[in-house]
Parts: C-alpha cells; sequence; structure tokens
C-alpha cells in the first residue's frame, strides 16, 4: 500500500494576535483552521497570577482542538553555565537571578511543558556576548539534560544578530558538537533571511536535528536594517527566500511544525480573525505548493 503524507501541522504564535488575549487567541487560531499553538510562557504565567490554572488551559487546548507546538523561551544560558533566563532577553543583575532561583523557575518551566505535552522548547543564543564555542556546546548539552526527563526538546534558534550563531551552519554545528538527541535546531524564515543563511545548507542538517520551523517573511530592506519584529510580514509576501526553505525543507523529509510567528505592530490594529485567517492561508499556500499538502489533499479526494 503506497505510504499517505499526514497533513501539513500548522501552527501560529499567538504574538501574531497581539490584540488577543490569552484565551481569545486560542478561539482565533482554531477557528482560521490552524492546529497548533505557540505558547508564550510570560503570558500563561500572568495567567496563572490572575487565578487561572493548568487544567483551565488543558480545558481550551481539547475544546479548540489544538496541541501547544512550541514553548517560549529559553535565554543567556551561553556563557552563563547553561544556566538560563526564562521568557526574558537580559539579565537585570537583580536579587532573582541567582543559579539557585533560575534553576527553581527552569524547572517551573519544564514542568508546564511537560503537563502540556509541550515537546519544542525554543533556546535563544547569546545576543551579545562572545567566547569559545566549545564552551557553548557544553552549555547546550548540559541544558538538553536537565530537560530530557521532562520530555522536552531543546530548538536552538539561530538569530540574524547574533555574534556567533547567526547561520543555519553555525547553529547545526554546535548542536552537533553538543551531541544531545534532545537537541536540535529552529529555522525561523525571517531569521534564516536576515542572519545571510544558504537554503542549500538545509539538506546537510541531518533531519532528525531539525525540530522546529517558524515561518514569516521580511521586508524590501538591506539586511542591516531590518527590525526583527517589526519588519516582519506574512510568509510569501516579503523578499525572504521563504518559498525555496519551505521546498527544502519538505525535499529533505521534514514533517513537524509550520509556526506562523509575526511580532509586526501594524497588524495589532486590524481584526484579530482576519491576521489569523491570512496568517493560515499563506502558510498553507507555502506548504501546498511544496506538494506536502496535496498529497494529502488527494488521497482525501
Amino acid at each position: 500500500m503506497k505510504r499517505v503524507s499526514s497533513p501539513p501541522r500548522l501552527a501560529l504564535s499567538p504574538v501574531t494576535l497581539a490584540q488577543c488575549t490569552f484565551e481569545q487567541a486560542f478561539a482565533q487560531t482554531a477557528q482560521a483552521g490552524f492546529s497548533g499553538i505557540g505558547l508564550r510562557y510570560d503570558q500563561f504565567e500572568r495567567h496563572l497570577a490572575q487565578g487561572g490554572t493548568v487544567d483551565e488551559v488543558r480545558g481550551w487546548l481539547s475544546a479548540y482542538g489544538l496541541r501547544f507546538a512550541e514553548a517560549a523561551f529559553l535565554a543567556e544560558w551561553q556563557y552563563y553555565g547553561g544556566v538560563p533566563l526564562v521568557s526574558r532577553r537580559q539579565r537585570s543583575g537583580n536579587a532573582d537571578e541567582t543559579r539557585e532561583h533560575l534553576l527553581r523557575r527552569l524547572h517551573t518551566f519544564l514542568q508546564h511543558c511537560e503537563a502540556f505535552e509541550c515537546a519544542n522548547v525554543t533556546a535563544v543564543p547569546a545576543l551579545r556576548e562572545t567566547g569559545d564555542l566549545a564552551v557553548a556546546a557544553e552549555e547546550f548539552a548540559s541544558l538538553c539534560d536537565l530537560a530530557r526527563p521532562y520530555g522536552v526538546r531543546l530548538c536552538l534558534e539561530f538569530m540574524g544578530t547574533s555574534p556567533q550563531i547567526s547561520t543555519l551552519a553555525s547553529a547545526a554545528e554546535l548542536v552537533t558538537a553538543a551531541n544531545r538527541t534532545n537537541g536540535g535546531v529552529l529555522i525561523d524564515t525571517f531569521l534564516f533571511h536576515q542572519g545571510g543563511s544558504r537554503v542549500e545548507d538545509i539538506a546537510r542538517v541531518p533531519l532528525e536535528r531539525i525540530f522546529n520551523v517558524q515561518l514569516a517573511d521580511a521586508k524590501d530592506k538591506p539586511v542591516a536594517q531590518l527590525d526583527m519584529l517589526a519588519d516582519r510580514v506574512f510568509p510569501g509576501e516579503g523578499v525572504a527566500p521563504v518559498r525555496a526553505i519551505v521546498d527544502a525543507l519538505v525535499a529533505h523529509g521534514y514533517d513537524g511544525w509550520w509556526t506562523v510567528e509575526l511580532f509586526n505592530p501594524a497588524y495589532a490594529s486590524e481584526a484579530a480573525g482576519s491576521i489569523a485567517a491570512r496568517a493560515a492561508a499563506s502558510a498553507l499556500a507555502l506548504v501546498d505548493s511544496s506538494g506536502q499538502h496535496k498529497q494529502f489533499a488527494g488521497a482525501r479526494a
């Protein structure tokens, strides 16, 4: 019997719907046709602080037919002994940043990911510091070891403005050096373009090391002038090689989550339903063109 491809797993990061509350984002994401949603841990923490519960969020996932595709995010673990910040990009030097406090916070975060069956966690590389990449690989390996008991995979998100981990090739090299089965890369198509990654490098990364993909396009500006937040546009509506990246990933055998992530503040002034629907249509058009969705659609027919 001929093996039929599964339907593409499309998700939406709630940062795309800045006009929505934490709960409203679930409803709008599901209504647009997505099967997954991103977990913004800072939003979830505010929900808990306001009296919400884990079971309540589980109920939303069930009611709307969604799964958490990814959780964001861990930062500043690189050259900090592998002990990260959770949902914060820069250390403040405050008393709550002791190793003991940060480890407790990390384990709480991982416990929640386990409770939500969210396997993918984004790990952001250093955006200012530089150092010995062999040390960074050891730190990433240590962080993977902490995450493994919770069933969590760490997705190293190379950043276009990172001084050392700015390309797919550099991220894959660090992940390979760390040598942990739950350590892999996250490919964000905007950052792929911003950092100057090469499409041909996708085929050089072992398939089992590509854990997650985020979709966003870039405004027509010199890459050195791109703003990681404001200059994101719907996939297929900019100048980044998004279609080529998707085609290369599908040809390589990738069948994980495709998560649309658009921070563009201009979209917050439009109706959430319209933004979510456009995000779904743009993502599906890209995956459809690769042939992955067509195989599924043809099988259903």
